[in-house]
């Protein structure tokens, strides 16, 4: 499979699109977490656009202890601000959440907070968070000359679920074993799909070919995190041996595992995709996340687990442990990895990931 040149230059350099929607007269919505939904934004005739950290060094207005990924992404919504109509931030981990606070205070355009529940396994937060989207919803329509009815809805959902249902038909090629379709290639139309319009992205997926045999039988790995916008640190895993047959980031299978439900009520349809897929690290309940990275380890015949972890990120470093724990019994090795600036640390990840390769392969 040969992933367009298109798409290799917008992961390499994410803001180049945002010159391109400028010129065409395109509103962009920024927003910073994979719980916000793109089908309202969409549905609203905007272009959503996920803020990563790539290109940004950690901002001045943070402390030097906080979560390096919040801190860079803050000074690329700042950085860049002109590029957009508006932003979404939504509540997970309490950096992000204080980046709202230092946002509205820095920030001339629309800015609106997404509430996230952190215990999403109950009925009282789904109501909670059926509420928040009923005000992303006005924040919209208020603040863009945009109305949003369920016609415009129901449309966004089936274009949003038909680019979730692609993405993982690549990702489920590599079930039972099978070295099909690299994590590198797989990471990037994954993220084109947070970037370019739907229809877009849904068309160039269509038009790849998945059918070149297999690659080389390397040590199948699943990889635990967050965010991982740096295909660098993809690269690396493949090209030392591994083979990144899974993963539960919200930049890999988390954006796009389940869809939306058919429903009369589009609104609780999204209210209920959202917020009971698997959850972050951040939020509960933790025994839906280890029943998820359990399903994937078994589903892809897993040999070994990373976790990737930005540095001073609690919720990762807590999770860490508990997936260790589960998968010592499986007799699965773990390791952590925690980094602030991959392209400056790539020479120790890569040492330790070898390493790590190794005791498996034996």
């Amino acid at each position: 499979m040969k992933i367009p040149n298109g798409i290799r230059d917008l992961c390499e350099n994410p803001t180049a699109i945002l010159n391109q929607y400028r010129d065409s007269g395109v509103k962009i919505i920024g927003y910073t977490c994979s719980y916000v939904p793109e089908e309202l934004i969409i549905s609203a005739g905007l272009q959503p656009y996920r803020v990563t950290n790539i290109g940004a060094n950690t901002s001045a207005l943070t402390p030097s202890f906080v979560c390096p990924f919040a801190s860079a992404t803050l000074e690329n919504i700042l950085k860049h601000e002109d590029f957009f109509s508006g932003f979404i931030v939504a509540h997970t981990c309490d950096p992000m959440w204080r980046l709202y606070d230092i946002l509205k205070k820095k920030l001339s355009k629309p800015l609106f907070l997404l509430r996230v529940p952190h215990n999403t396994d109950n009925e009282l937060s789904l109501d909670f968070f059926r509420m928040e989207l009923v005000r992303l919803e006005e924040f919209l329509e208020n603040n863009f000359e945009a109305k949003i009815d369920h016609n415009t809805l129901f449309s966004s959902i089936e274009l949003c679920n038909e680019n979730r249902a692609l993405l993982k038909s690549i990702y489920v090629l590599n079930t039972g074993g099978k070295y099909k379709i690299n994590a590198f290639d797989r990471f990037h139309l994954a993220l084109a799909s947070m970037w370019m319009p739907k229809s877009e992205i849904n068309t160039q997926i269509k038009s790849l070919n998945f059918d070149n045999g297999e690659t080389r039988g390397d040590v199948r790995l699943h990889l635990n995190g967050t965010t991982v916008y740096d295909l660098v640190l993809i690269k690396t895993i493949e090209e030392s041996g591994g083979f990144v047959a899974s993963d539960d980031l919200c930049t890999g299978s988390r954006y796009f595992w389940s869809n939306v439900e058919e429903s009369q009520d589009p609104i609780s349809a999204l209210a209920r995709r959202y917020l009971k897929r698997t959850p972050c690290p951040s939020h509960d309940p933790l025994e839906q996340r280890l029943e998820y990275v359990n399903f994937m380890i078994e589903e892809f015949k897993v040999q070994g687990a990373i976790t990737f972890a930005e540095r001073f990120c609690d919720p990762i470093l807590y999770d860490s442990v508990h997936i260790r724990n589960m998968l010592a019994k499986k007799d699965i090795p773990t390791m952590v990895i925690d980094y602030e600036n991959p392209s400056q640390e790539i020479g120790r990840i890569k040492t330790r990931v070898e390493a790590f390769i190794e005791s498996i392969s034996g």
